[in-house]
């Protein structure tokens, strides 16, 4: 492949690593990075394909399929965002290792290991080297020609398939950073907490990214969350606290899947609903709030009757095949 197209990654990856840049000013160089991976021999979005035709249930939750993968390379500031921790956390640990490269493990790299294969561009083989991983065959396949078209072998130590809820880290390659990529709004549907909990248990000291996603409660006015009149939305919530936080201290507590009770307070009950409030911390101060991106949208909770003062609510984690927070009047 013409050397130039490397350039062109490079470019594109430093323009996405500048903190003076908003993450939503950024899609016509996600765009790019986008179109460099499809040149370069990387599976391509077919607009009328089945999106979900290639999915797979697992033990933890739905790996979504190689095309869903890719369609969420459009969640522009999401991409952006996770980029620019991963190689914060790469620069950080490089700074820690003396003289040996940073070990990064990539779960669920989909067909284009979007996470991984920009910051090849930006930095040496002695400063980092990568394990990717993905359940599909055809994102590995994928990756793999992109990595060798761009000429980037050098910096990949490991290319596998297999299930990251259940994969093994060799002992000798213990990662420094685990990069997991699954989520979607209020930890639904896809493993990331599987997945974490089975590598951070391989990998304790290991630094996760994201380092923490909160799902906090809070009572909504309806009638202004959705107001987008102003540039900035007049919004009314009543706060209530933390239903359920993964980082490395939940994980290694073993309290992810304890119950949490939060009684409401008094309040109008024809003006306001309780909604999960999602907030991702990539890594350091790189975070998604809430409307930032589709896996930080705010999700009304379903409960079997209308909710009133002094109710107490219970969150339970459940896991599993389709893992979801789900809430009971107690």
């Amino acid at each position: 492949m013409d050397p130039m197209v490397i350039d062109r990654l490079r470019d594109v990856t430093l323009s996405l690593l500048d903190m003076t840049r908003l993450a939503f000013s950024l899609r016509n160089e996600v765009l790019e990075m986008k179109s460099i991976f499809e040149n370069a021999g990387g599976l391509c979005t077919q607009p009328d394909e089945n999106i979900a035709s290639g999915e797979t249930i697992t033990s933890g939750g739905v790996a979504i399929s190689p095309t869903m993968a890719m369609m969420c390379l459009d969640d522009f500031a999401r991409t952006v965002q996770f980029i620019r921790g991963s190689h914060a956390a790469i620069a950080d640990h490089r700074e820690k290792n003396g003289d040996r490269p940073v070990r990064v493990l990539y779960a669920g790299c989909g067909p284009w290991a979007p996470l991984a294969i920009p910051l090849m561009t930006v930095f040496g083989t002695d400063d980092v080297q990568f394990g990717l991983l993905d359940i599909h065959e055809p994102s590995v396949r994928s990756v793999e020609r992109i990595i060798n078209a761009l000429g980037l072998t050098n910096y990949v130590e490991d290319l596998a398939t297999g299930d990251a809820c259940s994969y093994r880290i060799d002992p000798s390659r213990q990662p420094d950073v685990i990069v997991i990529e699954m989520l979607r709004a209020a930890l639904e549907s896809e493993p990331q907490v599987a997945v974490a909990m089975n590598l951070l248990g391989q990998a304790p000291e290991s630094v996760m990214i994201p380092e923490e996603v909160r799902i906090d409660l809070a009572l909504v006015d309806g009638s202004r969350e959705f107001s987008f009149e102003n540039e900035i939305p007049n919004r009314e919530r009543i706060h209530l606290g933390t239903v359920i936080k993964l980082d490395q201290e939940t994980i290694k507590s073993d309290t992810l899947f304890s119950p949490v009770v939060i009684q409401l307070p008094e309040f109008d009950e024809l003006r306001y609903r309780p909604m999960l409030l999602s907030t991702v911390k990539v890594y350091g101060e790189i975070q998604l709030m809430d409307y930032d991106s589709g896996i930080t949208c705010p999700k009304y909770i379903t409960v079997d009757r209308e909710l009133r003062s002094g109710d107490r609510l219970e969150f339970v984690y459940e896991g599993g095949s389709h893992p979801r927070i789900v809430a009971r009047v107690s």
